[in-house]
């Protein structure tokens, strides 16, 4: 973040004291040059040429997976309104706390002026992970489970995978806000790792089941559904810590090994990944 004084000589010694009449010039010259200057500052804060109208701060370079919806929805959580100098001290700390509190912004990467009346404000958003089904309604969760405005009747069309967790019982969070429940942090986890590993490419995600999550027993905590009704079960959630549950990363080779043997799961009934060797059973 950008951020926008002549101490006088002891007048007893140096080159005051020996050439007086030159050094009160000097020093008379530099006080009318900071009130000429003082002059002009005081014009450019009024002076319309270097205002900036916060209202008109738009999306300039958006993210490629960002649509006009999501872009829309950005610039009017909480806009900003006034207007203010370029030269006012206060308008990039204005700004990047505007665009901190904004819950599409993970950070603020840079605020900018460009003269004569622009700033350039340049933000990572949050980019959505997955999608929390919640009473017919889905809502956006990053990987870090802040929650993303909005509520949707239908997941959003992304260039990236954006998995359905299903099976969450708590009330959502205020937008900004992390998403506080285990079952959540399961979906997160489990639909970071299949998007990481493009397993998109090689079937169809239609949801994350996270409902039996902190229930305990020998069934699969996590249930991954996949194209045509086939169940994969995940076992439990990878912040469970249960001493013999195979890694993330090798529960993602067995899946993509079952993948290669039964390519798009044709003829798959259900998959158990969360074992060194995965089993599969076939329909009849």
């Amino acid at each position: 973040m950008a951020t926008h004084t002549d101490k006088p000589q002891d007048a007893g010694s140096g080159p005051l004291a020996r050439h007086g009449f030159t050094a009160v010039i000097t020093i008379l010259g530099a006080l009318l040059l900071v009130l000429v200057h003082r002059s002009v500052y005081a014009y450019l804060q009024v002076g319309d040429s270097y205002t900036i109208d916060l209202a008109s701060l738009h999306v300039a370079d958006r993210p490629e997976w960002a649509g006009d919806a999501l872009v829309g929805e950005f610039r009017t959580s909480g806009p900003l309104t006034g207007k203010m100098s370029i030269f006012d001290p206060d308008v990039v700390r204005r700004v990047t706390e505007h665009y901190q509190a904004n819950p599409w912004v993970a950070r603020v990467l840079s605020v900018e002026k460009e003269f004569p009346n622009s700033l350039r404000v340049k933000v990572e958003m949050r980019k959505p992970a997955v999608a929390v089904e919640v009473r017919g309604r889905y809502i956006l969760v990053d990987r870090e489970r802040i929650r993303i405005p909005g509520e949707y009747a239908q997941v959003p069309r992304f260039s990236f995978p954006v998995a359905k967790v299903l099976g969450v019982r708590s009330a959502a969070p205020e937008p900004g806000k992390v998403w506080d429940d285990a079952m959540v942090d399961a979906g997160v986890s489990v639909g970071c790792a299949l998007a990481d590993n493009r397993i998109d490419r090689q079937m169809t995600v239609t949801g994350i089941d996270v409902s039996r999550v902190g229930r305990g027993g020998r069934e699969s905590e996590i249930v991954i559904l996949a194209e045509d009704g086939v169940a994969i079960e995940w076992g439990r959630a990878p912040a469970a810590g249960k001493h013999g549950e195979l890694p993330v990363d090798e529960k993602i080779l067995n899946l993509k090994g079952v993948l290669m043997s039964q390519p798009r799961l044709k003829g798959v009934a259900r998959v158990k990944v969360q074992f060194d060797d995965p089993v599969v059973i076939t329909r009849r």
